[in-house]
């Protein structure tokens, strides 16, 4: 009889023993987990308010009325903590100072005129997330900004598509600032610096540029390097106006050695390069006399006004 006793109370302590371990590690497991996804940076998070997060509170956005969109990625300035910081092996986190205060500026100068460019802007700083990167290099594997990654493109692709519907072709230009040596404005097409060097005949058999459409589709029969450097090209108007550009008229291209930003993933992506008939041009402003003081900033943004509305006219054929 007390060897039986013996053996039910050895097997009735081991099942207490067995579901107590359980009890102990599903607690640490959960707690282990909840941990981790609420500390960021050593802040703790309520992972609701992730979930529930306004990210409205970081673009701002309004539709136009002629066909071309202004977006600005790179201008922003906000740090929420909540956020994790870029530290992964490339990751670019530099501002690009005054070019959200610049693109403002030039919506407002246009609608002096009557003219109301779709807009797209980020007041979220780059150290943050990268916008004109594809998700998977926009975050360095911090899914946290997902949503406002997703949240800002599909703006971008909704006002896309609404530029094509309405008016048939557009224009979006994709504001940036440069800090190289050289203080003039690099107009981004998706050619590279050595490709812009080539002679005219092997520019022009290039089918591959973010401007494709305006190209396939100008009763002219224009070419590219008439796009690119033409009299009434993009860069030869802000010549013009006394603001250096690269490709124009007087500078067709970066010089061997010289440094050259030919384009990012939003230009590549919203321009006509692999579809549709809105085009797209990367603005990489430089610092001196364009983005250096207000004075600068609000001189160049009408000037640019002008140079936009005079460059709509003569290649998308628009009403204003």
């Amino acid at each position: 009889m007390i060897t039986i006793f013996n053996k039910y109370l050895k097997s009735y302590n081991m099942k207490k023993i067995s579901f107590l371990f359980l009890v102990f590690f599903i607690v640490n497991c959960s707690r282990s987990g909840d941990q981790s996804e609420q500390v960021i940076n050593n802040v703790q998070i309520d992972e609701s308010i992730i979930e529930t997060r306004d990210w409205g509170e970081f673009i701002d956005y309004r539709e136009g009325n002629i066909p071309l969109m202004i977006i600005s990625v790179h201008g922003g300035d906000k740090e929420p903590e909540w956020i994790q910081t870029r530290t992964c092996d490339g990751a670019v986190t530099v501002r690009d100072s005054y070019t959200r205060d610049v693109a403002l500026e030039i919506e407002s100068q246009l609608k002096i005129n009557g003219y109301s460019p779709f807009i797209v802007l980020n007041d979220l700083n780059r150290k943050k997330l990268d916008l004109n990167r594809s998700l998977n290099n926009s975050n360095c594997g911090d899914l946290t900004t997902k949503p406002y990654w997703d949240l800002f493109h599909k703006q971008i692709n909704d006002f896309k598509s609404q530029i094509q519907l309405e008016f048939g072709s557009g224009l979006v230009i994709d504001i940036h600032g440069h800090g190289h040596e050289n203080q003039r404005i690099e107009l981004g097409y998706l050619l590279s610096a050595s490709e812009l060097r080539m002679d005219n005949n092997s520019i022009n058999d290039i089918n591959d540029s973010s401007v494709k459409s305006l190209i396939n589709n100008n009763p002219e029969d224009l070419k590219l390097t008439d796009i690119l450097s033409g009299e009434f090209s993009l860069g030869n108007l802000l010549s013009l106006k006394g603001y250096p550009s690269v490709p124009s008229m007087n500078d067709l291209a970066p010089k061997e050695g010289e440094l050259y930003f030919s384009g990012g993933y939003n230009t590549a992506i919203y321009g006509s390069r692999d579809s549709g008939k809105v085009d797209a041009i990367q603005i990489e402003l430089n610092m001196m006399g364009v983005r250096n003081n207000e004075e600068n900033r609000k001189l160049f943004s009408k000037e640019f006004a002008d140079v936009l509305i005079s460059y709509l006219r003569t290649f998308y054929k628009s009403d204003i």
